[in-house]
């Protein structure tokens, strides 16, 4: 199954019989999207740096909401990370309500936490802690900075870690770089932590026993 990322919070996952994206982003974000085809986009939150699904090709079916999905042989499960915004969503002030999605592709299981602004609850752990490899905000300035990234990946104890939401270059937003994530983190990214591609194919077979990180460069810059 090979993961890429395209920028911001959006990644692409193509397996041997669908392919998924997650959070699709806008050009204003400073990424490009380029259309990559789908059968299925998953969408974390509202926001419209998060669900650009018109710039997705093909005829994707749509997912914005918890629940529990299959779709071409894709185990999907939404959980909503901060049940207070469930529950205060007729508040005008309330947070935004934020889905993590839990996609099986290839006996691969995949947890991408959208925008993520504080520690999931209780319940979302529940699920969140199959995951085989995290897709994580790290970059701070209202979303997980460092040391909190690093708490909750330290909770979901994946096999790989990979980062998003952190400053590259051409990001329209304000976020850190992801060397104090490295850091916070206590490992060594592949190559010393320098992008080595923009996508990386990960079998089950080939994850290791203890947590890695893996920083990609963005597809879509």
């Amino acid at each position: 199954m090979d993961i890429a990322w395209i920028g911001h919070a959006a990644f692409r996952l193509r397996g041997r019989e669908a392919a998924v994206v997650l959070d699709p982003c806008p050009s204003s974000t400073g990424f490009r999207l380029g259309r990559p085809q789908a059968d299925i986009v998953t969408i974390s939150n509202p926001a419209p740096e998060h669900g650009w699904d018109q710039g997705v090709g093909g005829e994707p079916v749509r997912l914005d909401a918890p629940g529990e999905y299959e779709i071409h042989n894709v185990l999907i499960t939404g959980v909503v990370t901060n049940d207070h915004a469930a529950a205060a969503a007729d508040d005008d002030e309330a947070p935004v309500r934020n889905v993590a999605f839990v996609v099986t592709i290839d006996d691969v299981i995949v947890a991408h936490l959208g925008d993520l602004r504080g520690e999931p609850s209780p319940r979302a752990m529940e699920e969140l802690s199959r995951a085989d490899v995290l897709l994580v905000p790290v970059g701070g300035n209202g979303r997980l900075d460092a040391k909190a990234a690093v708490k909750v990946a330290g909770a979901i104890d994946p096999r790989l870690v990979i980062p998003m939401l952190h400053k590259v270059g051409p990001e329209t937003a304000s976020l850190d770089t992801v060397d104090k994530f490295l850091s916070a983190m206590g490992l060594s990214a592949e190559g010393g932590g320098a992008p080595l591609d923009n996508h990386i194919n990960v079998t089950r077979g080939g994850l290791g026993e203890h947590t890695a990180v893996q920083v990609l460069a963005p597809r879509g810059d």
